[in-house]
């Protein structure tokens, strides 16, 4: 399966389809933005930001069918992006809570929030390595935007990349 945002019925919500593109099927149904599904690794839930009843994205999490939906942030600060871990018992996402563009950390279940970067620069694009152990990101640190990777818990940031264009986090192989 695949999951995916659209505009196709009006506004961007959430659909699943086969990996050959047959049988599109809308998960969400919001007048609200949904956006930027996430598999967990398991394959039985997928995380997403929307901006339901607020002006900023929050991080929602509903089960591969789109039943059990659960807003995992609930707060008036921009909650975005989220990746889920390997072992699918936590999920980082972007934040502004702070002020500021951060990485923050959470259980699956929404609980135990914990900032990982706790950096005056932009930090956002979160993304796990295959082993849990790493997570990629994207940071304005050193004056524009560069890759860095850190430990799992946010310890040990390491620049990776070093070019005056924009570079950006995505993901890792496998």
């Amino acid at each position: 399966m695949i999951a995916f945002h659209s505009g196709r019925d009006g506004n961007f919500e959430i659909y699943v389809m086969n990996a050959d593109g047959t049988n599109p099927t809308r998960l969400t149904d919001n007048p609200a933005e949904d956006i930027l599904p996430a598999w967990s690794p398991d394959g039985t839930k997928i995380a997403f930001q929307s901006r339901r009843g607020d002006v900023v994205p929050e991080i929602y999490v509903m089960n591969a069918d789109g039943a059990a939906l659960v807003n995992l942030t609930n707060n008036p600060a921009f909650d975005a992006l989220p990746a889920w871990s390997p072992d699918g018992t936590k999920i980082a996402f972007d934040t502004n809570r702070d002020g500021n563009g951060e990485i923050y950390v959470m259980n699956a279940g929404g609980a135990a929030l914990v900032n990982l970067t706790n950096n005056s620069s932009g930090d956002a694009r979160p993304a796990w390595s295959p082993d849990g152990t790493k997570i990629a990101f994207t940071t304005n640190r050193d004056g524009n935007s560069e890759i860095y990777v850190m430990n799992a818990d946010g310890t040990n940031p390491t620049r990776l990349t070093s070019d005056p264009a924009f570079d950006a986090s995505s993901s890792w192989s496998p």
